[in-house]
């Protein structure tokens, strides 16, 4: 059911991220499970304040009807809920729901709500541990004088070091794992595996036009100068890196780095880029060119509007039963024609396996994959 979430002030970044989670389906289906769950707010601050928040979207008796448009919307309300996890994402801020005095970053908050509800999600099934400094830990790694020689593509070895999430329900949605080599002559190539629970990606170099050429110019070998290495011919060297998926996950999201800080304070970069509703990821992006499930369909989008990066209002499109996109623009809801071959989205895209072909052009997007993608 599509239900609206009132704007308090400033707040339209935290409507728009909730908004494009709720169209997928497994995250509804992991905070249904938790809603069993003896779940305080004092310990678990982020996962009470979302099963509180789809507690809210209730089916009324005799509205289910085949035709998505006519679906009488709930009643709009305010996500007071998340007072507490604003709180801990803008700490200098005094009011966090009503009179916030700025706009905030979407992705910035979508990531700080997922890295909360992986650490929460741990905690709550007693596997989040505490390191010396007393700090929480949710990743796993090697131990430095542990490295691995591992045989990769075309029976070449590395040096694998290995870094990873502790096991979520959260991980098990979003994370994926990247692989990067460093190559320098007279050494053993140096591989990294790092955990992602989403892609950041470079829309700025005048080649990229499309999500594509974003993934495209992602797995694109880079030159590093000055590379100091350890082993081998040990000094100063210029190297080579490069990055490859090894998991994908069941949800994508991609970043698509539009906002920049400078000199002059942050600044926005406008240019179009077009990406589909169905996203096949290339070969060359993948570490094992036989790795199923590559094709991803948009579910949702998160826009940014206005021309300024500190300034602006963001919008969420998202993808419900029968292929119906609909916009959320806070307290209004609009249903969005899926003839339409072009409509207008910004800082976050979300896409799952299946779906029809709809072309969007973005202003500042994520990826939601279920496998779909979010795009932000």
């Amino acid at each position: 059911m599509k239900v609206e979430v009132t704007r308090g002030g400033n707040t339209c970044f935290l409507n728009a991220t909730l908004q494009a989670l709720l169209s997928c389906s497994l995250v509804v289906q992991l905070f249904q499970g938790i809603k069993t769950r003896n779940i305080h707010k004092t310990g678990y601050p982020t996962l009470a304040a979302f099963v509180e928040f789809i507690s809210e979207f209730k089916m009324p008796a005799g509205t289910i009807s085949k035709d998505m448009n006519h679906m009488p919307p709930g009643r709009p309300f305010s996500p007071t809920m998340f007072e507490v996890v604003l709180k801990k994402f803008t700490p200098d801020v005094p009011n966090s729901i009503s009179g916030r005095p700025r706009q905030e970053d979407a992705q910035e908050f979508l990531s700080f709500i997922m890295h909360q509800m992986h650490d929460e999600l741990l905690k709550l099934e007693g596997q989040y541990s505490s390191n010396a400094n007393g700090n929480g830990s949710s990743l796993v790694s090697s131990v430095e004088d542990d490295d691995w020689e591992t045989v990769g593509p075309k029976n070449k070895s590395a040096v694998t070091r290995t870094q990873n999430f502790v096991p979520s329900q959260l991980s098990a949605i979003f994370g994926g794992q990247l692989r990067s080599v460093v190559k320098a002559r007279g050494n053993k190539a140096s591989a990294t595996v790092q955990p992602f629970l989403l892609l950041h990606l470079d829309i700025s170099h005048e080649a990229v036009a499309t999500i594509e050429d974003a993934l495209r110019l992602y797995s694109i070998a880079e030159t590093l100068d000055e590379y100091r290495t350890t082993s081998g011919k040990a000094g100063v060297v210029t190297a080579r890196k490069s990055v490859n998926l090894q998991t994908l996950p069941k949800i994508m999201i991609l970043h698509l780095k539009r906002f920049g800080y400078g000199t002059n304070g942050s600044t926005k970069l406008h240019k179009s880029v077009r990406f589909p509703l169905e996203l096949l990821l290339s070969r060359d992006l993948l570490l094992s060119p036989t790795t199923e499930g590559r094709k991803y369909t948009l579910i949702s989008s998160v826009t940014h509007h206005e021309r300024e990066a500190s300034k602006g209002h963001y919008t969420a499109d998202a993808c419900y039963p029968r292929n119906q996109w609909f916009r959320f623009d806070d307290a209004s809801v609009t249903a969005i024609g899926t003839n339409k071959p072009e409509i207008l989205a910004g800082k976050v895209m979300s896409s799952c396996r299946h779906g029809s072909l709809l072309r969007k052009y973005n202003d500042r997007v994520w990826l939601i994959v279920e496998p779909k993608m979010v795009l932000v």
